[in-house]
């Protein structure tokens, strides 16, 4: 959902840029963490009380313009990036050509609507970028702080802290990037410390500070994503740890965790349904994540005082609601019986039913011996 604004994140390497010290004019991230915040959930009904409208009989190249220029807003990709699919804006006429009018505003220089067009040439972006448009701008030092030379992340770092005072896209950016560092594992974590490490205790906090200033009004899905970020780093900081569980408990509030009914996958089919059946498991994960996110905390103390029971609650809820694996191992380790679920993870128990259909039926003939070596 946000893979436009993200694009540039997905192999971090900011470990050679640790040591340049943020802008002087810039607050500190300890005294930024070091402050009481109320966090908000920005509902959706308010992110698109300033969305365009298209009005009857109005004119389809305007109104598509200006939805554009709505969605690159300086500032507000974060929220909005997830209104665009790549199709049409809503309200615009079925018999208006979108592909046209997007590339007939690209060739006459509307910058948003190249940059939709051209996205993905890197040339395209860097002219847009020298021509001052502040959103091809992010692109490129998005892309050089994750895949370029040692000076291009050194620069694009420094580009970064200069804008996330007054810029929430880049605070969220770098915020985002600077706690995805790991030191290891599979997957998207092995590949983030084979380059980079682990983020350092500065870094942490720094990255925290940022998405801090984020989370004091940001849509849901940015909130749980923040949330479960800063969490991961629990411990390192108790005003970190502080925040995050701040934050985890406004996303546990404001989700329910409730399974989300098997579909019948050939009606998903129909984009309708399908775009139900995906903003439903959206809303299952934002809720499970959440809740394991914070449940760790609670059971660790970290921002606060444990809280055993409540730790299992929530535990209990993201098993029930998505039959999370994390969350059966927590259970287990703090002696709750979970066996109900045991075949889900650890297969049958000898005699049980065969879940997974790994015993073949009938007799099972022995492997014949193999041929004798040729002469």
């Amino acid at each position: 959902m946000k893979a436009f604004l993200l694009a540039g994140l997905s192999a971090v390497i900011l470990g050679a840029c640790a040591s340049t010290p943020p802008p002087a004019a810039t607050r500190s991230p300890e005294a930024i963490l070091a402050e009481s915040v109320t966090f908000r959930i920005i509902p959706m009904e308010e992110i698109l009380a300033s969305e365009p409208r298209f009005a009857p009989g109005g004119d389809a190249k305007a109104y598509v313009a200006s939805y554009l220029d709505w969605l690159a807003a300086p500032g507000h990709l974060m929220e909005r990036s997830a209104m665009f699919t790549g199709g049409p804006p809503p309200g615009l006429p079925d018999d208006a050509d979108f592909e046209g009018i997007l590339m007939a505003l690209a060739s006459e220089g509307h910058t948003a609507a190249m940059l939709m067009n051209e996205g993905d040439d890197i040339d395209s972006l860097v002219g847009l970028a020298d021509k001052g448009d502040p959103t091809a701008k992010l692109a490129i030092e998005m892309t050089n702080i994750s895949v370029g030379s040692l000076q291009q992340k050194v620069d694009a770092l420094a580009w970064f802290r200069s804008q996330a005072p007054t810029n929430k896209d880049a605070a969220f950016a770098l915020g985002t990037t600077l706690l995805s560092q790991a030191s290891g594992g599979d997957g998207m974590d092995g590949m983030m410390g084979a380059f980079g490490g682990a983020a350092t205790p500065g870094e942490v906090r720094e990255g925290a500070a940022m998405l801090v200033e984020v989370a004091r009004a940001a849509p849901l899905d940015v909130m749980v994503q923040i949330g479960t970020l800063m969490s991961m780093h629990a411990g390192v900081d108790t005003a970190v740890d502080k925040h995050a569980r701040n934050i985890l408990e406004l996303v546990v509030s404001s989700t329910k965790a409730e399974a989300v009914p098997q579909p019948d996958f050939s009606s998903l089919e129909d984009p309708d349904v399908y775009a139900r059946y995906e903003a439903q498991m959206m809303a299952l994960n934002s809720a499970v994540e959440s809740r394991i996110g914070l449940a760790d905390m609670l059971r660790e103390g970290l921002g606060g005082a444990a809280d055993m029971e409540r730790a299992k609650t929530l535990y209990r809820e993201a098993l029930i609601a998505a039959q999370d694996y994390r969350a059966y191992e927590a259970l287990a380790a703090m002696g709750v019986d979970v066996s109900e679920y045991d075949s889900l993870f650890m297969g049958p128990a000898d005699g049980g039913d065969d879940w997974w259909d790994l015993e073949p039926e009938g007799d099972v003939p022995d492997a014949p011996e193999p041929a004798p070596a040729p002469n």
